[in-house]
């Protein structure tokens, strides 16, 4: 009886160790950068959460550096350099509080958020599209859910949603691949980034490395990567219409904090490379809330769409869009 107790036990021991291991790892390697506070993030080899990574710059930074001026959205925010944002806004100290997919339902929290910690929020410009205003729901995934400073999660709770997706098959087999031979094989697609990406920890600038091959290849960039270019055609597709009841409360919501802040407001409207528009009614609830000369739609069809040279993939564009764009909602002030 307690040898066959013993040998339970044992294998009880040999199943748990393999568990025992990897937690040790985590809890060494912080691959999410979420364990402990750091002077510079970026420093893991892993897709890390850019929207928690860009409040804890903003968080430690802010009583210092005395930030006012704030850059919402998606990963599109990347096309819009902190230096020549502030060309247009003068006294603005700006930094770019981004996210991975951002959705308006984290957007409206950072703006709350803003709101209780901010003596001046004298600057905004918030970066929408159709995907961005669908979603009014926050998310615990792991690479979008929000610090716990926007939310009022418990602590607990944040780090439950890391500690989940590192025992994850998909992400456990890539980390410890790559941790044992440090070498990058392309199933670890969203798991491990795939090259080093130039990043500015003061604005939270982020430098899209393609932006040098484009430097290096020219005209050549944009043959070598056209699968990444699908075809479009002359006919305009409109998106239906997506702004109900509780878009319209959260956009009034963050409307009346910038009231109360006599905050310079910009919303703009991304120019997708799939030349899809945002439906008119949209753009007209956005231009209610916010103001008419508040809002810029550069969705659809247009002169800036249309030029591949303005992309780096459909997915994102580049900073000289981007400066376009501000010398089209600032210039003429």
């Amino acid at each position: 009886m307690k040898k066959t107790f013993a040998l339970f036990l044992l294998k009880c021991v040999l199943l748990i160790l393999p568990f025992l291991a990897l937690l040790g790892l985590y809890f060494y390697d912080d691959p999410f950068e979420v364990l402990n506070e750091y002077k510079t993030y970026y420093k893991s080899p892993v897709a890390v959460n850019e929207g928690y990574v860009g409040w804890q710059h903003y968080r430690m930074q802010r009583d210092s550096l005395k930030y006012n001026s704030f850059l919402l959205g998606n990963s599109c925010t990347m096309a819009f350099q902190i230096k020549d944002w502030e060309r247009y806004i003068p006294g603005g100290r700006a930094i770019r509080l981004y996210g991975s997919a951002e959705r308006l339902g984290n957007i409206y929290r950072k703006v709350k958020a803003l709101d209780a910690i901010q003596d001046s929020i004298a600057n905004v410009l918030i970066l929408v599209d159709y995907a961005t205003l669908k979603q009014t729901q926050i998310t615990n995934m792991s690479t979008q859910v929000l610090h716990p400073e926007v939310t009022g999660q418990s602590n607990w709770e944040f780090q439950m949603c890391f500690l989940q997706t590192f025992f994850n098959p998909d992400f456990c087999v890539a980390y410890v691949d790559y941790r044992i031979f440090g070498q990058y094989r392309r199933y670890m697609k969203g798991v491990i980034n795939s090259g080093v990406v130039e990043r500015n920890c003061i604005t939270n600038d982020v430098f899209n490395p393609r932006e040098k091959e484009i430097a290096d290849c020219g005209e050549a960039y944009w043959e070598k990567h056209k699968k990444e270019f699908p075809a479009r055609d002359t006919v305009e597709k409109i998106a239906p219409p997506i702004i109900m009841k509780k878009q319209l409360d959260m956009l009034a919501e963050m409307r009346d904090v910038f009231v109360k802040h006599g905050t310079n407001c910009k919303i703009l409207i991304n120019p997708r490379y799939n030349q899809v528009r945002l439906n008119p009614e949209d753009v007209k609830q956005l231009q209610e809330i916010f103001g008419e000369g508040n809002v810029f739609d550069f969705s659809g069809i247009n002169e800036y769409t249309s030029d591949i040279h303005n992309y780096y993939e459909k997915g994102h564009y580049r900073p000289l869009l981007g400066r376009k764009m501000l010398e089209v909602m600032y210039g003429n002030k």
